[in-house]
C-alpha cells in the first residue's frame, strides 16, 4: 500500500463497503464516537488507518469476551 492510499480520507459509503455495514450504521457509530472520524461540515471523513485500528480493537474485544 502506498502512502497516497493511507492518507486519503474516506467517506461514509467507503467505510460501509470496507467493513460490511450500512451507511446508516457507520454514521451512527461516528456520531457516538465509537469509530474515529472527523466531521467536515455535515459529513464525516475517516482515515483507513483509524478504521483498521478500530477493527483490530473490536476483534481483540471479541476474542477476550469469548475466552472469558
Amino acid at each position: 500500500m502506498n502512502t497516497e492510499d493511507t492518507n486519503k480520507l474516506w467517506m461514509v459509503d467507503d467505510v460501509a463497503a470496507y467493513v460490511g455495514l450500512s451507511s446508516f450504521t457507520v454514521r451512527r457509530l461516528a456520531k457516538k464516537g465509537a469509530i474515529p472520524a472527523a466531521k467536515v461540515g455535515r459529513a464525516y471523513r475517516f482515515r483507513r488507518d483509524d478504521i483498521d485500528a478500530y477493527l483490530r480493537d473490536q476483534y481483540a474485544k471479541g476474542v477476550e469476551d469469548a475466552a472469558a
